[in-house]
This record gives structure tokens, C-alpha cells and sequence, in this order.
């Protein structure tokens, strides 16, 4: 009698020859493959920064090039150019997202905006975001929300600088929880919805690496119980979907709380949900804001710390820009980005330098495609690119945004881009009013930062050390005086506890 397991491997076998040799149009070029697996370990080994080993195929290959892997068919881009020609101009074609089996069938992130296909349902989350935060108009509503969060970042920095990464994540989450939910963040400790919140982040990405997970290679493979060897990914699911689904559900309930209270505060949720918009669409756009929102700026500011102490000069020459603005010492606002040209250049630098999502996340192909045949790193378009040169957006003609890419294209465009466009420059800029960024010392000697980037779909930097002190006596009163006439209020995680078990 033929048991399930034999079932499966013979349906995998047949699955895998019918993709592999049904008729397919000319592939852009790539390693050859083996038989059935195709280019299977031509896959980035675990452990390797993916974006790197795929920029390799740019010199083997060209600027488009292609790998299959079990029937299934990867299109590796590294050229700006052509991605903007294919993502941008015709992404009417290329604006779906791959059907991954295991984040989608099994890990349960198939409910979020980044893993729709271009569908009517896609156009109603990002209608819903862009109604709330996509203009200038509508986002500048909250910049007195990012202004405050800023100045509280500098608050915790100066009572424990060691734990500046701490703050700067604390901080990233604090203002994407503000914004999209009302929720304010404790003034210390970890708060009990930024720990959650920041995992499901890390678990969607882990969920979303392209070549990760055999499954979505070999679908099938999703009947095989959790039991059997190598089934292990059964597992890991479904603490994917208790994560996902707890971080979705538990901040949406608090807002509808506070609103059944009648202490509701602007934010994304309530003005959508006093709106009338389904509610499914504001839990999950609502979801891929603090996604999209808190790592992007965490990660960004990340390579901004660590890039003061590479490049002190670039760090002086802004300060002496902000003093020559502000005269005496004094926190900025929002409203004075376009009169700091260079402190605004570095906030471009640190989005160029390190983008959070270095490979992009994946799209899918809708139509077939004709065409002639890490864009931010490219030294035919930053030239020195691992220099941080801020001059390079204030010369004639100015270099191409970096925004324009790290914010991805076409229709999956981040909408939240100007929010945490405002965020960054603000926890730079009062950064920078108030502190001198220095590599630590130790024995009387300075120790050079270790700039290593982290694997998978989101890269961070590894820890690294820093010291932070105040420029002067006067500075360093600005944020006494400010956490004086604004105290820290009380977080909302009893309120959280209580309407969420």
C-alpha cells in the first residue's frame, strides 16, 4: 500500500519536472543548473549577505541575470536604470509579489500589504494609507508627534548613553506606535508592545527571504506533518502566526479601547475606523505601517551613529551649520529642514548608505516582459560610495535620491515615505544639536567600529559602541528644561493588558 510519504515525494518529482521543462521564453543569463534541482546551490549559503552575493552576477552576468531552482525562476536586477524601466515605468506588469507557501499558507503574513498581488484589495490598503499620511498636508499633521518623540530620544541618550541603540529602537517604535495607533511608550524599560511588535518585523523578514524555505520551492511539501525529519519549518510557523496575529490584533483593540473611552488621540487607526473604513483594512495597513515605519528608521539611523564616528568632519561641519542657523543652542523643528541643506544632505546620506532592505523586497512578474538587455552602493552613480559625503547631493546637478530607491518603486512604493523621511531628520538633527559622537576608548586608545551587516531581507549592523556626551553645558540644559515643561507621561501598557489578554 503506498503510504502519504511516498505520495508526496512522487507528486514533488512530477511537479519538479513539469516546471523545469515546460516551454518557457529566453531567461536573461545565469550559472548553468543540474538536472531536476536546477541552480539550487547557486542559492546564497546560510550566513552570507545575500545582496552581495547576487551583486557578483552583475560582473559574471550583466545587469540582469537569472537562476531557477526547482522549476522556479529568480530575476536577479543590478542596475538602477533598468530596475526604474521595469519596477517604475511598466510596473503595471512586475507590481505582484511572489507567492511564498510558507509565509502565505502557513506563517500567516499573507494578510499584510508587502505580500498582496496587484489586486483591488492592494489599491484599498495603500488608498487607506494614503489618505491618512501619503500627502505633505496630511503628514505634516503629526510632525508635532515626531518632534516630541525626537526630543525624548534625546532624553534617554543623555540619562544612558551606552544604550543609545537601545534608545534609537525604542525611539523608532515609540513614534510608529504614536502615529499609527495613539499608543505612547513608557518613559524607561521595555515596552511590552515594542518587543512584540519588533519581533513580528523580524519574523516576516526571516519568513520572506527569497530561497529560504524549501516549501515555497516545492509546495507540497506543506502536507508533510510536523512530525517527520526535516519538517521543522511546520514548527517555526506556526510561532509565526501567534506572533503575527497577537501583534495585529493587540494595538487595534487598545485604539478601539480609548475610542469607546473618549480618549482617543489623533493617530492612522482612529481617524480611519471614525471614517468607516473596513476594519480588516486598518488592522493590516495598520500592521505594515510599524514595519514599514520603525525598522526602516531604526536601521537608517543605525548607519548614521556609526558613519559620525567614521567621518567626524562631516559630523562638524553640521553642527557648525546649525549653530550658524539656530544662533543660540536650540532643538529644531520640522520646519527647519529646507534651511539645513547639509544637515538634510547627511539624512540622505544615511538612507543611500545603508538601506534597511538592501535586495528590495521580491516582486513578481504578471506578463511576460521584453526588454533590452544595490543600486544605492553603485559607484557608476556615487562615486566613493562607501565615503560619506553629503556634498554630493548639494553639488550641480545634485546625485540621483536614494530615497527614490530605498523606498522601492512604482506601485509598492512605501506610503509612509514622508513620515519616516520626517522622523529620521529629526532624531538626526537633534542628535546632532546636542551631541558629539565619538569612537570609544579604551587603554588611552581609539577603537575603530566593526561595520558588519547582517544577513537576510532586513540587514542591521552588529552591535557596535559609541560615545555620546553633550557639546556643552547649554545643550545639554535643552533637554533638562524640555523633559521639565514636558514630562514623561505614564506609557499605555496597563490600558494595553487590559483590553488585550
Amino acid at each position: 500500500m503506498v503510504s502519504i510519504v511516498h505520495l508526496v515525494i512522487f507528486t514533488i518529482i512530477l511537479a519538479v519536472i513539469l516546471r523545469t521543462y515546460r516551454n518557457k521564453p529566453n531567461l536573461p543569463p545565469g550559472p548553468k543548473g543540474k538536472f531536476l534541482i536546477g541552480n539550487l546551490f547557486d542559492l546564497p549559503s546560510a550566513g552570507t549577505q545575500e545582496w552581495q552575493h547576487w551583486l557578483k552576477h552583475k560582473d559574471l552576468y550583466g545587469p540582469i541575470s537569472s537562476v531557477t531552482v526547482l522549476g522556479q525562476t529568480l530575476i536577479i536586477l543590478n542596475d538602477r536604470d533598468l530596475a526604474f524601466q521595469l519596477l517604475e515605468k511598466n510596473s503595471v506588469k512586475h507590481s505582484s509579489r511572489p507567492y511564498l507557501v510558507f509565509a502565505h499558507d502557513l506563517a500567516g503574513w499573507g494578510n499584510l500589504p508587502p505580500s498582496q498581488d496587484n489586486t483591488p484589495l492592494l489599491q484599498s490598503y495603500r488608498r487607506a494609507i494614503t489618505r491618512v499620511i501619503g500627502t505633505r498636508e496630511s503628514a505634516a499633521k503629526f510632525n508635532g508627534l515626531l518632534e516630541l518623540e525626537a526630543r525624548r530620544f534625546a532624553y534617554r541618550v543623555l540619562h544612558a548613553p551606552e544604550k543609545f541603540i537601545d534608545h534609537n529602537r525604542t525611539a523608532s517604535g515609540a513614534f510608529i506606535l504614536n502615529v499609527t495607533y495613539g499608543y505612547h511608550v513608557g518613559p524607561s524599560g521595555e515596552d511590552p508592545l515594542v518587543r512584540p511588535a519588533n519581533l513580528a518585523v523580524w519574523r516576516f523578514a526571516e519568513a520572506a527571504v527569497p530561497g529560504a524555505w524549501l516549501v515555497d520551492f516545492i509546495p507540497a511539501l506543506k502536507y508533510v506533518p510536523e512530525w517527520m525529519p526535516g519538517a521543522n519549518f511546520q514548527r517555526v510557523a506556526k510561532e509565526h502566526l501567534r506572533t503575527i496575529t497577537r501583534f495585529a490584533e493587540s494595538p487595534v483593540a487598545f485604539t478601539k479601547s480609548q475610542i469607546d473611552r473618549g480618549k482617543d488621540r489623533l493617530c492612522f487607526v482612529s481617524t480611519l475606523l471614525r471614517q468607516g473604513e473596513d476594519e480588516e483594512i486598518v488592522k493590516w495597513s495598520a500592521a505594515a505601517m510599524y514595519g514599514g515605519g520603525s525598522d526602516t528608521t531604526t536601521a537608517i539611523l543605525e548607519g548614521f551613529f556609526l558613519v559620525m564616528m567614521l567621518f567626524p568632519d562631516v559630523q562638524h561641519k553640521a553642527q557648525a551649520e546649525m549653530d550658524e542657523l539656530l544662533s543660540n543652542p536650540t532643538l529644531p523643528s520640522a520646519t527647519d529642514r529646507e534651511s539645513l541643506p547639509y544637515v538634510n544632505a547627511i539624512v540622505k546620506e544615511a538612507i543611500r548608505w545603508h538601506p534597511v532592505a538592501p535586495m528590495g523586497i521580491p516582486h513578481k512578474t504578471d506578463e511576460d516582459d521584453m526588454i533590452n538587455g544595490a543600486f544605492n552602493n553603485d559607484p557608476a552613480i556615487y562615486p566613493n560610495p562607501r565615503e560619506l559625503r553629503p556634498e554630493r547631493f548639494l553639488s550641480e546637478p545634485a546625485a540621483l535620491e536614494p530615497g527614490d530607491v530605498s523606498f522601492g518603486f512604482g506601485r509598492r512604493i512605501c506610503p509612509g515615505r514622508l513620515i519616516a523621511e520626517t522622523s529620521i531628520f529629526l532624531t538626526i538633527a537633534h542628535t546632532l544639536a546636542v551631541f558629539e559622537i565619538k569612537k570609544p576608548i579604551v587603554n588611552g586608545q581609539e577603537i575603530e567600529p566593526n561595520v558588519y551587516c547582517t544577513p537576510g531581507l532586513l540587514s542591521h549592523f552588529d552591535p557596535f559602541h559609541a560615545i555620546l556626551t553633550p557639546r556643552s553645558q547649554q545643550h545639554e540644559q535643552l533637554i533638562v528644561d524640555f523633559e521639565k515643561e514636558f514630562p514623561f507621561e505614564m506609557g499605555d501598557s496597563e490600558v494595553l493588558a487590559e483590553v488585550y489578554h
